[in-house]
């Protein structure tokens, strides 16, 4: 059978004060045979950034730095001396622009889940809710396995290690697979779902560096927040997988509750 990698981040959002917490958990999919094409894109982009380092290759893109070192209340002693270039709006730009030209050109799906806490807290007591991470990776996975069965595959998911969370991510996706979801039984949950890994940042795995982009976007649109000046939302929107029925919302990327 055909192997998908699921690529997933994290991400959680608000407003000043804390006010409005959004949790989205998201990432690309992409079939095994293809994942050189993302291989050598990110490749490309990191030797445009980085041209002029001996080792751009073996640097890591994150999220987070760069978005730090866009912004000038961070101070400069605090942010990796080869991000500090994104301080400069050319190259902010120049790797959006090709982060957007690489997810236009690779086969790849969106697939993700956002909960709106706030939401959440309304419509359920605190004391009889469910955790919302295993709430949002409930829905990733049932997403996933109609994404394979479509497809005739089998998929492995991949989260960058945050040590001291693995063991409690892990015991989620177990505790999934066990047990199914509300449209996914867990035979088919079994079939379909081999491994979750959780590599380290060092590993400089290429499908996890570009779902690291995925998740704030989306995001912040559920919180109806702006997008930065530099982002992939509009690259990242039609590629969210649909299930086959035209349902971007219901199977790529779904608000809850």
């Amino acid at each position: 059978m055909t192997e998908y990698y699921l690529y997933l981040d994290e991400s959680t959002t608000h407003n000043p004060g804390f006010l409005n917490p959004v949790f989205c958990l998201a990432g690309i999919v992409v079939k095994k045979d293809d994942y050189h094409l993302v291989q050598q894109g990110l490749d490309k982009i990191k030797q445009q950034i980085w041209y002029d380092l001996s080792n751009p290759l073996d640097l890591v893109l994150h999220e987070k730095e760069v978005r730090e070192a866009q912004n000038r209340m961070v101070d400069r002693s605090k942010i990796k001396s080869h991000y500090l270039r994104f301080r400069s709006n050319s190259y902010s730009r120049m790797l959006y622009s090709e982060l957007d030209t690489l997810l236009k050109n690779i086969p790849c799906n969106v697939l993700g889940a956002v909960i709106r806490m706030d939401d959440l807290d309304q419509h359920f007591k605190k004391d009889i809710q469910s955790d919302y991470y295993l709430s949002a990776m409930q829905i990733v996975m049932e997403n996933f396995c109609q994404f394979l069965i479509n497809a005739g595959g089998i998929g492995h998911i991949l989260i960058e290690s945050r040590s001291h969370q693995d063991k409690q991510v892990r015991l989620r996706y177990n505790h999934i697979k066990a047990m199914g979801s509300m449209f996914v039984n867990p035979f088919a949950m079994q079939t379909l779902l081999k491994d979750i890994d959780f590599p380290s940042k060092t590993e400089n795995i290429a499908g996890l560096q570009i779902a690291d982009f995925v998740p704030n976007p989306f995001a912040r649109n559920a919180l109806g927040n702006k997008q930065p000046q530099f982002n992939i939302y509009q690259a990242l929107r039609p590629l969210r997988y649909d299930g086959g029925l035209g349902k971007f919302d219901r199977f790529g990327m779904k608000i809850m509750p």
